[in-house]
């Protein structure tokens, strides 16, 4: 391995995919495996010698500088933010997670989970995850600094559907790792992949790993709440290239979509901005332009080493 490794995801992007795929690959080649939140206190040490260092939510606080060395090369994994919402709903009903079950304050400690459940439709429950875990989990994907080059930035999409492990080969060429070293890399990925060995044995932790799944459960209300709360947030990651998705999605007039944005918004001032953009939106499809925080958009969503 030419350089030390740091794996960075974020909650719902892959991260037990990854922590799986990396462990091995780590034990396969003798490297000393770091996870973030139970090594930070004793990391000084460690990043001294050979080590992959797995971060699940991207975070590294004072730790910051070490994706800066010469000798690291990061791989940051993103997802379209829209199945980050999906995944994250259902996963938080039914998870074990010890922080779902601690009591909020403010909601009669009531815990996070017993709070989501009780709200009586889907819509409400991703409302829920919209202003709550998920609205942290896309504010870190929003804040994190692209353009890096010693990180190659992966789409989860890409990913999940790489079965001839070509992207996968792309990236642990990138990463460091020698001839014989990706063929370990591409084992462990096979192995743990869902098209590969984990889709023969299950992972309790997954509920469908699908791309796209927005298409299949956004309704017209759940696209438009969506863009009143991430009004640029598929642009500014590279997953659509304008707004234009929300009229697929929901096939309504310009004057149909302006109504259900001012009915969300309407307790929500700070957002009456949104209203204009996204009204004549229906009448032009008002294209953002051709760039993002990830580089050039294409029609579908693209991933690059940069």
């Amino acid at each position: 391995m030419k350089y030390n490794v740091v794996v960075a995801t974020h909650h719902k992007t892959g991260t037990v995919w990854m922590d799986g795929v990396f462990k091995a690959i780590a034990r396969d080649m003798g490297f000393e495996y770091l996870d973030f939140s139970s090594h930070s206190g004793r990391l000084a040490d460690a990043l001294r010698k050979p080590f992959i260092l797995f971060n699940h939510d991207s975070n590294f606080r004072e730790y910051e500088h070490v994706l800066s060395r010469q000798d690291v090369r990061v791989l940051h994994v993103v997802r379209d933010p829209r199945d980050v919402l999906i995944s994250a709903m259902h996963y938080h009903k039914k998870s074990a997670e010890s922080w779902l079950h601690e009591p909020i304050p403010g909601y009669d400690n009531a815990t996070y989970q017993r709070r989501l459940r009780a709200l009586p439709t889907k819509f409400d429950q991703y409302l829920f995850e919209m202003e709550h875990s998920t609205a942290g989990t896309l504010r870190d994907l929003l804040n994190w600094r692209y353009g890096r080059p010693n990180c190659f930035e992966a789409r989860y999409e890409e990913l999940r559907q790489d079965a001839q492990l070509k992207y996968w080969r792309r990236i642990s060429a990138f990463l460091g790792f020698d001839e014989s070293e990706q063929k370990i890399c591409g084992w462990r990925f096979w192995q743990n992949s869902l098209f590969g060995g984990l889709g023969r044995v299950g992972n309790k932790h997954v509920r469908s790993g699908e791309v796209a799944q927005w298409k299949r459960e956004f309704t017209k209300d759940l696209g438009c709440a969506f863009l009143v709360r991430f009004p640029d947030a598929l642009h500014s990651l590279g997953y659509e290239i304008d707004n234009s998705w929300i009229l697929r999605l929901v096939q309504a007039n310009s004057m149909e979509l302006f109504a259900e944005l001012k009915r969300l918004a309407a307790s929500q001032l700070e957002v009456v901005s949104v209203l204009a953009r996204y009204s004549s939106l229906a009448l032009n499809h008002m294209p953002y332009g051709s760039s993002s925080i990830l580089g050039e958009v294409e029609a579908r969503p693209i991933a690059r080493s940069v």
